[in-house]
């Protein structure tokens, strides 16, 4: 039977620890820009065609240099919740989902980065030893997404481009 590999990850935006805090538009602005230029968030993405853009639905080739599955490109349709989720549909049914939420404090500056991933997999056996390896594969990669994505949405905050 084939599998589906759920995963999610969460991280703050704005930790104690943050030298500056960004806000809600500036993390929306960076999503935006997420999915016409995935290549400055995703590591392995090399580059960005937009085949259409109608502001809250893109069409768009994200090209990688190694996703792990011999895909070079992916044929994606992002769709934006303004102002709190992008959905990134793939041909085979995958979903990913970037979530902006807010904290407790709900001050504005208590904001947190979700990822959510559905991996479609038609050629793998549930339990396998395959399912169990993109399992683990998939949850670190979710961990190194949501890192990755707010440092980027950091520094580009600093110099400026998401204002």
């Amino acid at each position: 039977m084939p599998v589906t590999v759920h995963c999610a990850y969460t991280e703050s935006i704005n930790p104690p620890s943050a030298t500056s805090v960004l806000t809600q538009t500036q993390v929306w602005n960076g999503l935006q820009r997420k999915i016409r230029k995935a290549q400055d968030f995703v590591p392995i993405i090399t580059a960005t065609d937009i085949v259409s853009d109608d502001g809250d639905e893109v069409v768009r080739i994200a090209h990688f240099s190694d996703r792990g599955d011999g895909k070079k490109e992916v044929r994606e349709v992002c769709k934006s919740y303004w102002p709190t989720k992008v959905d990134f549909h793939q041909p085979n049914g995958s979903l990913i989902t970037n979530t902006v939420s807010e904290g407790p404090e709900l001050d504005g500056k208590d904001l947190h980065m979700t990822y959510t991933f559905e991996w479609r997999y038609p050629d793998v056996e549930k339990d396998s030893e395959r399912h169990k390896e993109l399992v683990e594969m998939h949850r670190k990669g979710a961990k190194q997404a949501v890192h990755s994505s707010i440092e980027a949405l950091r520094r580009m905050a600093s110099a400026g481009e998401l204002d």
